[in-house]
């Protein structure tokens, strides 16, 4: 589903992916840095840019690219599987740095909170993105269980989302010389 409006943050940006950003997608989570950690990769660029022809009339499905200040792109995060007041945050690969990532990842938890109304958000994060699970393990989140995803042994956390929280905090003692 494509969401018209651009979310805003002090260090980067999300809008919808659109048709523009094949090559960009295709790239980012086929490089070798990320593929074994962002479940499925597109065998081709065709094959990415039918995955985003879906995606976009895909009710209840919303994948963003993430722009730094400059208004390069550096990531890409999704949520989907929306279910009452429920969702999955994920297809989450970012080249930025901490702050943005961390940043990235509350812009998506405001708009399901403000946009959505939603109240819970759950994520698998590979095991083998050791990255990724230090990061939840600073913002302080612990898996709930252990599952199988694609093959792959993931971790699975769920996120009561609040408008305070470990990585909110963080980002707010962040100044803007940072970046």
């Amino acid at each position: 589903m494509v969401y018209e409006g651009v979310i805003k943050g002090r260090f980067v940006e999300l809008k919808s992916i659109t048709l523009d950003d094949v090559q960009f997608s295709f790239d980012i989570r086929s490089a070798p840095e990320n593929r074994e950690t962002v479940g499925v990769v597109a065998k081709s660029v065709e094959d990415q840019r039918k995955y985003i022809e879906w995606q976009m009339k895909e009710p209840d499905d919303y994948y963003f690219v993430i722009y730094n200040r400059k208004g390069e792109k550096i990531g890409l995060i999704g949520l989907y599987d929306i279910q009452g007041d429920t969702a999955e945050m994920g297809r989450e690969v970012c080249c930025g740095n901490c702050v943005e990532v961390i940043e990235s990842e509350i812009l998506v938890e405001d708009f399901a909170m403000d946009v959505l109304g939603l109240k819970t958000l759950h994520s698998v994060i590979y095991a083998n993105n050791a990255k990724h699970l230090k990061n939840q393990k600073h913002n302080g989140q612990k898996p709930v269980r252990t599952e199988i995803r694609s093959g792959v042994e993931c971790y699975y956390f769920v996120t009561e989302l609040s408008k305070d929280s470990p990585k909110r905090r963080k980002l707010a003692k962040v100044g803007d010389d940072f970046i």
